[in-house]
């Protein structure tokens, strides 16, 4: 069966598997095929007000590269904007 990878469904990818756990940009792309997972990220805070935290991590790669990824929590709450970069 093919997944649709419109951003609508990339978007309701990804908020459903965060919903269940915590997850790195690496093991996104794995498990959902969403290969750019910040821009939806982006838009889940911003657009829907979906309270999703970075968190910054070292992950391995399926080649077994280390990285540092992002790895997102979403919380309950509405997003308040970026208070590091002074959006509110």
């Amino acid at each position: 069966m093919r997944v649709s990878n419109s951003l609508q469904a990339q978007r309701s990818r990804l908020l459903e598997r965060l919903r269940k756990k915590e997850a790195s940009t690496l093991e996104l792309r794995h498990e959902l095929d969403i290969l750019a997972v910040a821009p939806r990220v982006h838009e889940l805070r911003n657009q829907f007000g979906f309270n999703i935290q970075t968190h910054w991590t070292n992950d391995n790669n399926p080649g077994g590269g280390c990285h540092r990824v992002a790895k997102y929590v979403l919380l309950s709450g509405k997003y308040k904007g970026d208070k590091k970069n002074g959006k509110f």
